[in-house]
């Protein structure tokens, strides 16, 4: 059986995260056999990642992030034995779409960080509160993509190792502080942005600071031995990282081979990434294929979030790639949950690479769908559209809204499922390429119109 790049596939089984978690890596391969054998493209992403090369660090961290998870679980039963009513609420809430606002949720989760903070954030064991404190934001994975580059620190603030960044924000610093977005102050935006959703005035400069506060000590806060062990061994880190190098990879072979096919210059092409939070993905693979080629596309890097996209801005200026990127600070889904017509940002313009790959884990299927069919009126014919989404059969899945303590929920998803929605979108099962990453995290699909 060949891809749609010609390429032949392997019948290979997956050995994922190591096989650390059996269970796990059972229900993977009996997922992908059973699409292979109903003539679906699905392959396993290559084990290029280095902490495959310290196999004892990558056990080691799973089972300390198990014994974690497995107390802050019992932690939990006592939360719901107590407080019933207010546990029952909280999950019929955190299912119901684009709900912005879960206070019995809130306060669950309030009493569950105590404990998070004692068994993996506190002083006593990875000493990583201020990247802790950016959950649910883009922010968060500058620490995990740019691990190996992060210099490490002993308890007592001595340089175990020196690293290309001296803090866990990796290539981010305060300059972030100073970018504008649409012409305006950065805390002006972000201001205006909570105040259009229904937050007042003085709440919303107060809201503002604090996050401004804190991403000021994350950008400050330097790696422990133990956090460094944890974000560069851990299953979720290694499955966002292979997701992205998954993403840079078809998106740098699809341009390449556009431009040859059609005589057509990289330079003029045109790649979209709704819901790039930092972009640091995207302006990775500009910056590998400009140094590649000399060319790069012109990236539109679309997002709500203005300190998601000023940290882009600052990344692309760092990078001198600030004349290849379009900005769009805009709601990316009505309070319905509509997508964001792309018309008013493209214009009459095609796009050869739509990606999303990090966006559609969040979405319930009817929105999923919609996403999907916006983005395809806009590409190009022959043009490539990326997306993806977590696992339901992944390793050690309990660990990103337990022990981690992740918000907002992610919406995993089987294989099959993923094949399914964009199927039900109008996309032929022949047009659709699945990657498992080695981590069997995520599946990264391939769309090729």
């Amino acid at each position: 059986m060949e891809n749609f790049r010609g390429e032949q596939y392997i019948a290979e089984a997956g050995d994922f995260l190591n096989g650390v978690d059996h269970e796990a890596n059972e229900k993977l391969n009996e997922e992908i056999a059973d699409l292979r054998s109903e003539g679906c493209r699905v392959k396993i992403g290559e084990k290029t990642d280095p902490a495959y090369n310290n196999p004892d660090k990558i056990q080691d961290i799973y089972n300390y992030l198990e014994r974690g998870g497995s107390e802050l679980k019992d932690v939990r039963k006592d939360i719901i034995h107590i407080n019933l009513a207010a546990v029952a609420l909280a999950s019929v809430l955190e299912k119901i779409p684009f709900v912005r606002e879960n206070k019995w949720g809130n306060i669950v989760d309030a009493y569950l960080e105590i404990f998070r903070d004692k068994f993996l954030y506190g002083k006593n064991q990875t000493n990583s509160k201020p990247w802790h404190n950016q959950r649910g934001s883009a922010l968060t994975f500058l620490t995990i993509s740019e691990a190996e580059d992060l210099s490490v620190f002993d308890e007592s603030g001595e340089i175990l190792s020196e690293g290309k960044y001296p803090t866990m924000s990796g290539p981010l610093d305060e300059s972030v502080f100073d970018e504008k977005i649409n012409g305006l102050p950065l805390a002006e935006v972000m201001i205006q942005d909570k105040i259009n959703n229904g937050v007042d005035k003085a709440t919303a400069v107060e809201e503002v600071e604090k996050r401004i506060s804190d991403v000021r000590e994350f950008i400050q806060a330097p790696v422990t031995e133990k956090f460094s062990n944890v974000i560069r061994h851990c299953a979720d880190s290694l499955g966002i990282r292979e997701r992205v190098e998954t993403v840079n990879g078809l998106s740098i072979d699809h341009l390449k081979k556009a431009a040859e096919k059609e005589n057509r210059s990289i330079d003029d092409m045109l790649v979209m990434s709704f819901g790039c939070g930092t972009g640091l993905a995207t302006l990775k693979m500009l910056k590998k294929l400009k140094d590649e080629t000399g060319e790069a596309p012109t990236v539109i890097l679309l997002d709500q979030d203005p300190l998601s996209l000023a940290a882009a801005q600052s990344l692309a200026k760092k990078w001198n790639l600030e004349d290849k990127i379009e900005i769009h600070c805009e709601r990316l889904f009505s309070k319905l949950g509509k997508p964001l017509s792309l018309e008013g940002v493209l214009g009459d313009r095609k796009l050869d690479i739509a990606e999303d790959s990090g966006l559609r884990e969040y979405l319930p299927d009817g929105v999923y769908k919609q996403l999907t069919r916006e983005s395809l009126k806009f590409l190009r014919t022959g043009g490539l559209m990326i997306t993806g989404n977590m696992n339901v059969n992944r390793p050690q899945k309990e660990f990103l809204h337990g022990l981690m303590g992740w918000v907002p929920k992610v919406r995993v998803r089987s294989i099959k499922e993923g094949f399914k929605l964009l199927q039900k979108s109008g996309i032929s099962k022949e047009s659709i390429e699945a990657t498992v990453t080695a981590s069997g995290v995520y599946t990264v699909f391939a769309i090729e119109t």
